[in-house]
Formats: C-alpha cells, structure tokens, sequence
C-alpha cells in the first residue's frame, strides 16, 4: 500500500476512534443546554455550527467604580500609551474602551442634578479622586489631563482595524476576519482539533455571560463582602429572602449574583477550616480526575495577559496550553474576547478572570470534570513583549506580584460553592517557567497571600477553603514551596 493510502487510512481511523470517544463521552454525561434565547445568536460563517451571542457595546463593560484604585488606573493610562507594541489582540483597544467608559461614568455623576437620589454620597466623593487619577505625565514629569478628544479619535480607529497580528500569523484573509475566526484555522495540530470536538460537543453556543467574570483588581473582590450602613430606607435589600434594613451591599458586575449570594449566606469571617495543603506531583490534566468527584475545584491557569490561550493555536506545551488542550476552555477565554471584553483581550495588571464550568476531558478513562478556572498572569521576565511593562525594581515586582495573588485568591474566595470546605484550589508554580520568574519569589508571594487576612476573614485566607493542592510536573518546585510554606511565622 502506497504512503498516501496508508496515511489516508490511518486519518480515517483517528476520525472514526474520535467520532466514537465523543459519542461515548455524550452517553455518558449530557452536553450543555441550549439556551432560551437560541435565535438571537449569530452563527460563524466559515463554520455555522459556532453560535455566539451579538458582541455588546465596548463602552457598555461594568465599571467598578468604588473599587478604582490609583495602581489600576495608572497601569491602563501607562499601557496605552505604549503604541509601539504590535496589539495581537486589541488588548489596548479593549483597556482604552474602559478608560472611556469610566470617564463617561464620572460625566454622568458629574453632570446629575440630583446627585442624592442617583449617587450615595461616597460614590460621588470616590468619583472626585477617580477624576484625578485620570492624568498623564509628560517627560518632564509635568501633570496633565488625559486629551479626551483624542483618545476618542484614537479608539474610533481602532475598532476599524482587523486583526492583523495573530490572523497574519495564520495565514487568514484579513478581508474574511469575523468573531470567533480562531475556532476556523485549517490545518492546526491533533490537540487543538481535539479541543475544538470538546467545545462543539458541550459549548457550541459558548458560556452564558453570568458564568464569565472579570475583576480589575483585588479592591473589587473585597467591596463584595462590604456591607455600608443606609441613612435612606428606601434603600432597603432583600438578598436570600433576609431583610436588611439598615443596610446595604456595594454595588457589583451583574456577574457576580451568584458569588454576592454565597458570601452573605456563608460570609469569609465565618469560614475557619482547617484546611488541608498538598503538593501533587503530576500533570495538571489528571490532577483534576484525583480529586474527590462531589467537590467543586477551582484550577488556577497561568495565563498569557495578551492572547487567550497563548501558544495554544501553535501548539505550545505550557501549563495553560495543556489545559485546553484537555478541555472545553479555550471557548470560554474567546467569550472574554468577544463578549465580556468587547473584540479584544487584556487580563487586567492587578485582577483576573474567573471561568465557570469548564470541562476537562480524559480520553483513556472516558471521563469528564468540571472545574472552575481562575485565569491570571504573571510578568514574563525574558524578554518577551507583553501587554503591561515590568516592574523596575525587584521590590516593586515582589509587590506587584503580590497584588495579582491577593486578586486571584479573593476571587477563588468569592466563588466558592457553599463555604468552601469541599472545594479543592488547584496551584502551581505560575510563572517560573517560560515567562522566567524565580520559584522562590512566587512561594513567597503564596506564603505572603495565603497568610493573610482578607474579605474580613479571622485568620488567614487559606483557612477560607478545604483544600489547597500546589500542582506541579517538577517535583523540585513543589519541594521548594513546601519548604517555603512550612517555614516558622
């Protein structure tokens, strides 16, 4: 038999063997629902089988005004003034969107006549130093505002742009560049197709926008568990049928319904567990199936801030590749893109995304798990461009790095089911492989974090969940965080 038989053959029997597995897969567990609304979603045209939901305004993304903080407004002013950097994916389009929509936010606190009625009096206070923040410093080190006008013109021309970065790469006609044109690039490797059967079996219509969350910073995540006093009655609460007359909650990302309902039933200071750290050696795609199958597990993705998935179209072998190789996920990171960040994708400097109800998928056992994914990232220290600039100082990396921890840590905290003590966080050595950070700086940024008091918690933070497993392939770093973790307070 000639070699073109043979491969063609041999191509025949992986697609049966795949087309079997999946068929298996379905027996076994039921596929995602369609959604009640199935006839407003658009359909990819290279490929009419991927729905997705018409793309909102840019302008129109939640803006977490109380919880604006100087760091964060300063990295999202410093990152777009970086206009040498190729935008692979409209990260500083998607950034410059809501630096415009906080503006419009304070104009309208601003400009209301009857600020009482609309703003609490601490809204309307925050959104005066929020104004301020809202500056630029030229060499000199001169202060100015922010030229309004111009940015304005700056983003009406970009979303005019197409994606010219990574569909180049990829060989796409950019006259034929669409939402969600990654799922259509011919000719990628066995895993992403893989993937791709993964997603067109259990996320076809992709994830609801409740069950994708994105945090700017860590200040975010603490105002959630924030309870203000109410001077006015009519601004009575009823959350979880429990009057709350003299008080009220913050105001939060509609997202985050579910995780303001868990933290008022089980509230942080009330969460003591005695919670129980292991170091697994072992890939992170069959660490989940170890896990006890009636606990929710929250993974912990070292993600690329610039690129949802990072190498995943070519086929890169770091932790967040191999994740979605083996799941359902890489659709979720492209919801963020297009739904919850507008076209583009930046994983905010000091926050992080939070996915719900992923799926891993283990191809020997015929098995599925669902977990939730924390999607964070760390600087890469190598010299690789990314989308924020490093730290100048080492202790300014050290504390930065801190803050991206505290933020992932809450929003593992907030999005716990029930009170945590059956949830497993699955971590790891972020960062210290490809983007080059030292082990010993990241188990201490672990040690700092989990030893802390955080969301009005008693005691440490780590004690706000059942189980912690630091997962590795290099039994060496484990080791290390082990050591670093079990040194004396």
């Amino acid at each position: 038999m000639c070699f073109g038989l043979r491969r063609f053959f041999s191509t025949q029997t992986r697609k049966r063997a795949s087309r079997k597995r999946m068929a298996k897969l379905q027996q076994l567990h039921n596929s995602a629902p369609i959604p009640s609304d199935p006839d407003t979603f658009l359909s990819v045209a290279a490929n009419p089988e991927i729905k997705y939901r018409p793309l909102p305004d840019p302008l129109s993304v939640y803006v977490p005004l109380r919880s604006l903080d100087e760091k964060t407004i300063n990295s999202i002013v410093a990152t777009l003034s970086s206009s040498e950097r190729k935008d692979w994916h409209f990260g500083r389009r998607t950034l410059l969107a809501f630096l415009l929509a906080i503006r419009n936010q304070l104009d309208q606190i601003e400009e209301s006549k009857d600020l009482k009625t609309k703003f609490d009096e601490q809204t309307v206070q925050h959104a005066s130093v929020v104004r301020k923040w809202l500056v630029e410093k030229d060499a000199s080190g001169d202060v100015k505002e922010l030229p309004w006008k111009e940015l304005e013109e700056k983003y009406k021309q970009m979303t005019l742009e197409v994606d010219n970065g990574m569909a180049e790469v990829f060989g796409v006609n950019l006259r034929n560049i669409e939402p969600y044109y990654e799922l259509t690039i011919p000719d990628l490797h066995a895993d992403v197709i893989q993937s791709r059967e993964y997603m067109s079996c259990f996320r076809s219509y992709g994830w609801d926008p409740k069950e994708l969350k994105l945090y700017w910073n860590a200040q975010q995540l603490e105002d959630l568990c924030s309870i203000e006093e109410v001077l006015n009655r009519e601004n009575e609460i009823d959350i979880a049928n429990e009057q709350t007359s003299d008080k009220k909650i913050l105001p939060y990302d509609p997202s985050d319904e579910d995780a303001v309902q868990t933290l008022r039933k089980y509230p942080v200071p009330e969460r003591n567990h005695a919670v129980k750290i292991t170091y697994v050696h072992d890939r992170i795609e069959k660490a989940v199936f170890d896990v006890p199958e009636d606990a929710q597990i929250i993974v912990l993705n070292f993600a690329n801030e610039r690129s949802p998935g990072g190498g995943y179209l070519r086929h890169a072998w770091a932790q967040e590749e191999i994740i979605l190789y083996n799941s359902d996920g890489y659709r979720s990171l492209l919801d963020l893109k297009y739904s919850r960040m507008g076209g583009g994708y930046a994983i905010p400097e000091f926050g992080a995304a939070y996915v719900r109800d992923m799926r891993f998928f283990d191809k020997s056992l015929d098995k599925i798990r669902a977990v939730d994914m924390l999607v964070s990232a760390c600087y890469c220290l190598t010299g690789t461009t990314q989308l924020y600039d490093n730290p100048r100082t080492q202790p300014e990396l050290i504390a930065n790095t801190v803050e991206k921890f505290r933020a992932f840590i809450m929003a593992a905290v907030a999005n716990t089911k029930g009170d945590g003590s059956n949830t497993y966080l699955l971590l790891g050595p972020i960062g210290t492989g490809a983007f080059g950070n030292e082990t010993t700086d990241i188990g201490y940024a672990f040690r700092e974090v989990l030893s802390s008091q955080m969301m009005g918690s008693k005691g440490p933070i780590r004690n706000a969940f059942g189980n912690i497993w630091f997962v590795s392939i290099d039994k060496w770093k484990n080791d290390a965080f082990e050591n670093i973790l079990n040194e004396p307070e």
